[in-house]
């Protein structure tokens, strides 16, 4: 099979979460004797190294982009492939491409890496908490609320614009053959919003099994271990309150807007290790007691929730969006009320006095990652996909 993979970064071809997905996907199906082709683009283009034209043409093109339409073209005609996967489109390409797609008669595939969709701001937040009231209502609150992530006034107006020009998704149904949502709860709500249910599948992110370069099981190391960005939807603030009065380590690993206040107002026992490479994270993890991810919204398929679980590390996590559909609360994990800082600190303190309870929720978090989110198994549910397509 030919696959063309097309994805549009938001920085200068950073590294983040749909990047990584994007390129496992690749290296997997590449694996298995398919000859895939990558076409990828930057925000850069225009945000860094931009002309003022530019800049101007892209407010002009953000729902439809004539260049990008004949571009796709043209790598459609020299590489002819039976499938075309999209992991992002904005800012530079454009739902442009989906037509093109279709007029060369190549079926088509987005993944809903977020809700960009059905939400302007893409991940259904306001001012760091879950909002809704764009699924069904009116998207001009995000000018109001500026909720696109940093707030940015500008970029929460050409979402809102692409929103509005893709007539609330209207067009890209029309043009693009099958979406890959990355949960049940994504799927449920894309289905409320209007997208129709029959073109939405299920395929989780999956990660290679990281026990397979270390010794054992993971040990029942030092004590407790946050990762990811320290802004207010991660739930840093949550986390850390819950923390005062517990004199039980806490590693607090990564950078973001909050990192100096929440070192002023930290609690003596948590440590901020700040920035470090993916392999020291996985690192700390591995030598962790448990790991907990507080975050305040929806996520979509969050990968340091499957790195805990890949190691057989319990955790404890927020009872929002898809995180049910991860963890099953008293079996492979323990859920909290999200924001509550006395529900999550009444869970660290039954892991932190159990250490057979650890194990047994650590041993079942694994026992899930084998049987559901390893290479192979995620091969077959893509394959089963671009299968249907062709078929």
């Amino acid at each position: 099979m030919r696959i063309l993979i097309v994805h549009n970064h938001y920085g200068r071809y950073a590294q983040g979460g749909e990047e990584n997905v994007m390129n496992a996907e690749v290296k997997l199906i590449q694996e298995h004797g398919h000859e895939v082709m990558k076409y990828e683009r930057t925000n850069a283009e225009i945000y860094e190294d931009g002309s003022l034209v530019d800049k101007i043409r892209a407010f002009h093109d953000v729902a439809w982009s004539g260049k990008s339409y004949q571009e796709i073209k043209k790598v459609i005609h020299n590489f002819k492939p039976d499938i075309m996967h999209v992991h992002n489109y904005w800012l530079v390409l454009t739902p442009s491409i989906f037509a093109a797609a279709k007029d060369c008669g190549v079926k088509t595939v987005l993944t809903l890496h977020n809700y960009r969709l059905i939400c302007p701001g893409g991940q259904f937040l306001k001012n760091g908490k879950v909002c809704e009231l764009c699924l069904m209502g009116n998207p001009y609150r995000i000018l109001y609320h500026r909720c696109y992530p940093g707030r940015s006034l500008l970029k929460s107006y050409l979402s809102l614009i692409l929103y509005l020009n893709t007539k609330h998704r209207a067009f890209l149904t029309a043009v693009v053959d099958s979406y890959i949502a990355l949960t049940n709860f994504g799927r449920l709500k894309f289905i409320e919003a209007g997208l129709p249910g029959e073109k939405i599948f299920v395929k989780p992110n999956f990660m290679r099994d990281p026990l397979e370069t270390m010794p054992q099981i993971a040990p029942d190391g030092e004590g407790a271990f946050f990762a990811g960005r320290l802004s207010p939807e991660k739930g840093i603030a949550t986390l850390l309150s819950a923390w005062n009065g517990l004199d039980y380590y806490l590693g607090v690993a990564g950078d973001g807007p909050l990192l100096a206040e929440m070192k002023r107002n930290a609690p003596s026992f948590a440590v901020f290790l700040e920035w470090q490479s993916h392999d020291e994270i996985l690192r700390r993890l591995y030598e962790s007691k448990f790991f907990i991810f507080p975050s305040e919204g929806y996520e979509g398929f969050p990968l340091s929730l499957l790195e805990a679980m890949s190691l057989g590390k319990a955790i404890i996590a927020s009872d929002l969006g898809p995180r049910s559909e991860m963890i099953e609360d008293g079996v492979s994990g323990l859920l909290f009320e999200a924001g509550n800082a006395n529900d999550l600190r009444a869970k660290a303190e039954i892991l932190i006095r159990d250490p057979a309870l650890r194990k047994k929720l650590g041993q079942a978090a694994r026992k899930k990652y084998l049987a559901l989110y390893t290479p192979e198994t995620n091969y077959q549910i893509l394959m089963n996909i671009y299968n249907r397509l062709i078929s």
